[in-house]
């Protein structure tokens, strides 16, 4: 995590590293404003509900997500049973 925060630089606000029912296992915040509770949980919850259309329509379920809205990203990645969080901006 160290390595990609200083690859990134000031462009990142927090990289956020959960389990699978949403809850904080590790995380790095630029600023204190966020909830890194309330963010771990509401990602946790949009894989959920991934995996479960995914399989509705019998894909396999996402490896991971990308939010994008107008100049930032949040790209969220599962890795085993750990889910990746991190916002940055749109360069």
């Amino acid at each position: 995590m160290n390595n990609l925060i200083e690859s990134l630089g000031t462009s990142v606000y927090f990289v956020l590293i959960s389990s699978e029912n949403g809850a904080v296992i590790k995380s790095y915040i630029n600023e204190e404003e966020f909830n890194k509770a309330s963010i771990s949980l509401n990602i946790s919850q949009l894989y959920e509900l991934a995996e479960e259309t995914a399989e509705s329509i019998g894909l396999h379920s996402p490896d991971f997500n990308i939010i994008h809205s107008e100049n930032y990203y949040i790209l969220s990645i599962k890795i085993l049973e750990n889910i990746i969080i991190l916002l940055t901006v749109d360069q």
